[in-house]
Parts: C-alpha cells; sequence; structure tokens
C-alpha cells in the first residue's frame, strides 16, 4: 500500500493508511509530520490519480503544521506546496517580495531568477517559472507564485519541501534586503551555509577555504588580520570558515561551502588569539561553529561596525614578504573588495595628532 493515494471509491485522501485531510477546493493537504514518509513518487501517483478522476491536467498537494484537533479546512497551510503539472511533480512557492524604486515586475523576476537558479541546479533542480499574482499589494512590494520542477528520483517529500522552503529563505535574506552581514551570518548559522554559494566576496564578505594554523603565530596573525580588516572599515563584515572560492571577471566567488575538519572549541581558541594579537578587543564581537551534514564544521566570524573612537585596530605581529613573522612589529590593515589595503603611516599620524588636539581642547576648556 503506498503511503499516500487518492480512494476513486470514497472520493478520499488516503494518507499513511488513514483518511487524509483535504482543502476547500479537495486539495490534498499532508502534516509536515508526513513528509519524511512519502516518497516523491507516490505523491506524484496520487495527485495523477485524483487528477484524472475529475478529468483534469492538474492536482494540487498543501503542506500544513496545524495539529489534527485544530486542522480545518478553511485552516493556514505553508506557502510552500506540490502541484501536478501535465505528467510532472512540482514544488510551489508563494512569496512577498520586494522591489526596487526603479524597478519593474520584469527585472524583479529576472532577479529571483538569477538569485534562485545557482542554488536550484546544485539541487537537481531548476525554475520552471515566475508570475506575479493579481493580489493588491504596497507599490514595494510583489506577491509572487514560483514553480520549481525537481528531479524526483528517489526523493522523499520532505526533501522537495526543504527545497521549496531554502528557496524561501534565500529571497527572504538576499532579495527582500541587500545582502549584508547580518543576513549571511545569520544563513550560515541557521545552517543554510551553502546558499552563499554564488555570492561575491567584497567589502564585508571573506570566504577561507581552511582554517589558520591554530597555536603558530603566522595562523594567529592572519586571523587577527582578517578581523581587522573588516573592524577598521565602515561596515564591518563577515569571515566564513570552510568556503571556497573561483576567479571571475570583476572578482571572487564563493563557489563551495564545504566546512573544515576543527577540533571542538575552536570558537573559544579563536577568541583567545585574537584577544592576544589584536587591539583594541573588538565591540559584539561573534564567532560560532556550526556543524555540516558531512561531519565538518564552518566557522562564520562576524564584526560588526566599530566605532571611529576605537579604531585603528592594531595587530600585534606581522607576516614578512618571505613569510616569516616579527612578532615586535605592528600591522594595520583595512578591507578594500575582496583585498585589503595597509592604513598608511600618514593616515596614523594624522589620527593621532586630531585626538592630541582633541586633548589639548579638553585640558585648556574653562569649566
Amino acid at each position: 500500500m503506498p503511503s499516500v493515494h487518492f480512494s476513486r471509491r470514497d472520493e478520499e485522501w488516503v494518507v499513511q493508511g488513514e483518511r487524509g485531510h483535504h482543502g476547500p477546493a479537495g486539495e490534498l493537504v499532508l502534516k509536515v509530520g508526513n513528509l519524511p514518509n512519502i516518497q516523491a513518487a507516490e505523491l506524484r501517483a496520487a495527485l495523477r490519480s485524483n487528477a484524472a478522476f475529475y478529468d483534469s491536467d492538474d492536482a494540487v498537494a498543501l503542506v500544513s503544521a496545524v495539529p489534527d484537533e485544530y486542522f480545518d479546512e478553511d485552516g493556514i497551510v505553508d506557502n510552500v506546496g506540490f502541484a501536478l503539472q501535465g505528467d510532472v511533480l512540482v514544488v510551489t512557492l508563494d512569496d512577498v517580495i520586494n522591489i526596487g524604486p526603479d524597478e519593474d515586475e520584469r527585472g524583479a523576476l529576472e532577479r529571483v531568477r538569477a538569485l534562485l537558479t545557482p542554488m536550484l541546479s546544485r539541487r537537481s533542480a531548476v525554475l520552471h517559472s515566475a508570475r506575479v499574482d493579481d493580489l493588491s499589494t504596497a507599490s514595494s512590494t510583489l506577491v509572487v507564485t514560483l514553480v520549481i520542477r525537481p528531479s524526483t528520483r528517489g526523493r522523499s517529500a520532505q526533501e522537495l519541501f526543504a527545497l521549496g522552503k531554502d528557496a524561501a529563505r534565500l529571497l527572504d535574506a538576499l532579495m527582500n534586503a541587500a545582502p549584508s552581514r547580518m543576513t549571511v551570518a545569520d544563513l550560515v548559522r541557521g545552517g543554510g551555509a551553502d546558499l552563499l554559494i554564488g555570492l561575491p566576496e567584497g567589502d564585508w564578505l571573506d570566504a577561507k577555504k581552511l582554517e589558520y594554523a591554530a597555536g603558530e603565530a603566522s595562523g594567529e596573525i592572519s586571523l587577527a588580520q582578517a578581523v581587522a580588516r573588516f573592524a577598521n572599515g565602515d561596515a564591518g563584515g563577515v569571515v566564513v570558515f570552510g568556503a571556497a572560492t573561483k576567479k571571475v571577471p570583476g572578482g571572487e566567488v564563493i563557489r563551495a561551502v564545504d566546512g573544515v575538519n576543527a577540533r571542538p572549541g575552536s570558537a573559544a581558541r579563536y577568541l583567545r588569539a585574537l584577544d592576544r594579537r589584536l587591539y583594541p578587543p573588538v565591540a559584539g564581537l561573534r564567532v560560532d561553529e556550526v556543524p555540516t551534514s558531512a561531519g565538518k564544521t564552518i566557522i562564520v566570524i562576524e564584526v560588526p561596525p566599530q566605532g571611529e573612537e576605537l579604531k585603528p585596530f592594531l595587530v600585534h605581529g606581522a607576516i614578512l614578504a618571505d613569510g616569516r613573522t616579527e612578532g615586535a612589529f605592528i600591522s594595520i590593515v583595512q578591507r578594500r573588495g575582496e583585498g585589503s589595503i595597509p592604513i598608511t603611516a600618514p593616515m596614523i599620524h594624522a589620527s593621532l595628532a586630531a585626538g592630541r588636539a582633541l586633548l589639548r581642547r579638553e585640558y585648556h576648556s574653562p569649566d
């Protein structure tokens, strides 16, 4: 007996041997807890049987997290669902997206497609269609329906549902707000690090394939310099360890996020190294270890914007051109694009002179 089917005799849905729920138009409503036990092929067959019974080409399966005792036909369902289109099982996503002040509907949908295509391609799926619904919304938003066509061979309904939810998360993080250190850091901490693939390195994002050498002066200095680059900048930034990049015209983009073979407690070791090598301490600095399904770890360092009165952030030690380290030196760096620039002697002198002038004014000011 399949885990889900349509009973033509009773004109009812049957899910895992029990009478299933249906929506106001007779749609199949699956509970979130049912999804891991339903194969995509079984769901497709059930929808096909329902469509054939009613002499239709289409059938719909909605998803609900409402407990059985509170469920009703008009209850709230998830924005991710399933449908049979022709003979193909697809994932549907209803979402609200922001549009720019100079952006039209076509431009917004093209941006959606460009954003989702790399992620869907990695998951053996394509964005089949995207349309704007005829619903009344604010001028700065659009209600859209996306149809994702995945490969269903050997996949469960849970896997396809997760694909739709990841698409929604990606749109929410990177479409409904400009990509920023906060949205990227939240994606990584929330288990969505693979959604970073395709993002470019830049003023606030630095990807590192490998960890820094723990316990070695060169590793600690490199780590402190990576954090100082963002601390000395205007907007802060995020450093992601376990993310590989590739060169493209104009810079580098993240091509894989596989994680690193980090020992437990790496976050604490990173913080201790930064305490030794970076001055002054970075306000609000956060280091997180995020496990991957492959048993590796992604380490994400989030550097909030720092007050001008704290700058420049100094790194105890420098790495010389020949690779040797010099502990008596200090290094001062700042992020620019995907690279870094040194803070020069005149810039340091100007900061010190301004500070001395301020102190003199305060010292000579009348009470």
